[in-house]
């Protein structure tokens, strides 16, 4: 009797602890991987979960990736490996909600990845979708369609941003912003003097600039000037986004010196370092602290690149040659001889050697 239970209990929990695994993979992050083996995924371990059979593969949006198969067709698959669109189209790209862009004689259309619904290229540009809705070119003019790729905004628009929390900024005819509209269409902020590019809402606030002033202020989403930076001294010559509670701020204020690093959204100072401008690079071309992400920015000094996080301690020197923004766990880094994959200790945990040498 003991035995009987024993063994039911054993089979109990052997059952439980697959159902964790299965759970735990299911929504485990996944990173590409692409050498002279092929194209794979690893796991933030560095541990290969799907085999390296493609010709490329791409980052995992969500549970979807596109990869490029040895027939150089584009298809999609999900974090099991298995195939969800088939590897028949020439080009598949900007993955985001579940929906694909593809091209099809000259044009542009979506496919639903979850319900392989195709909709017709019918599109002179596409970006993909944001928030449900997606910024469409007709003839010069940039408009939105919803998810049953229906118009829901008219094409009117000279340039536009994505949809961010709920608004997206629009320009009439020119790249300056002359508003910030909803999802109906209607215009919740006009601008006479924004002499900025149309820029997304990020935590409540936007980025503008005013007339006659090379200085970035901040807008919050009824239009109200939250942080005035031409009343800060010196002025913030930088329009970075906030993540965080913080953005980066970039001052021009002494010969031949910079001063960087991140204000929160009073406009007050959280961390800064002064640098010597470099003899070969001007001031508009300089640049040391990157926007956060997944906890972790960039930050780079004489050509290196390392990471600060989000308590803005270092956390790796600038000793890489070429970095990209953390993708939660991982960040694919190029240093000395080799190239991969590094966690947020600057530990490598997947490297081949380094390409383009």
């Amino acid at each position: 009797m003991m035995k009987k239970i024993f063994t039911i209990f054993t089979i109990i929990i052997a059952a439980g602890s697959l159902l964790a695994w299965y759970f735990c993979s299911k929504s485990e992050n996944l990173y590409p991987i692409n050498d002279q083996y092929g194209g794979g995924y690893i796991n933030k371990f560095g541990i290969v979960v799907i085999e390296q059979k493609y010709h490329f593969a791409f980052p995992f949006v969500g549970d979807f990736a596109i990869t490029q198969n040895n027939n150089l067709k584009y298809g999609i698959i999900n974090k099991k490996g298995n195939i969800v669109i088939d590897a028949t189209y020439d080009k598949l790209e900007k993955l985001s909600e579940n929906y694909v862009i593809y091209k099809e004689n000259g044009k542009y259309g979506f496919i639903d990845i979850k319900n392989n619904k195709k909709f017709k290229a019918k599109y002179d540009n596409i970006r993909e979708f944001k928030e449900d809705l997606a910024a469409i070119c007709i003839n010069g003019k940039w408009g939105f369609v919803n998810k049953n790729d229906k118009i829901v905004i008219n094409p009117q628009y000279y340039e536009v941003a994505n949809f961010s929390e709920g608004l997206a900024a629009v320009s009439y005819s020119s790249h300056k912003t002359s508003a910030y509209i909803n999802k109906n269409g209607k215009t919740l902020i006009s601008f006479d003097n924004n002499h900025l590019a149309p820029k997304e809402f990020h935590e409540g606030l936007a980025p503008v600039i005013k007339e006659n002033d090379e200085s970035c202020s901040y807008i919050d989403k009824k239009g109200n000037i939250i942080i005035d930076n031409s009343k800060i001294y010196p002025i913030n010559i930088y329009c970075g986004n906030f993540s965080n509670g913080v953005t980066v701020f970039y001052i021009d204020n002494k010969p031949n010196k910079i001063t960087t690093g991140y204000i929160d959204k009073r406009g007050k100072i959280k961390y800064s370092q002064t640098f010597s401008l470099p003899k070969d690079i001007s001031k508009d071309e300089f640049s040391v602290f990157e926007d956060f992400k997944s906890d972790m920015a960039q930050y780079t000094i004489d050509y290196k690149t390392g990471y600060i996080d989000s308590s803005f301690k270092i956390k790796t020197s600038p000793i890489y040659e070429f970095a990209k923004d953390f993708n939660n766990d991982l960040a694919y880094v190029k240093y000395e001889e080799k190239e991969g994959y590094i966690n947020k200790k600057g530990k490598f945990v997947w490297t081949k050697p380094r390409s383009g040498m």
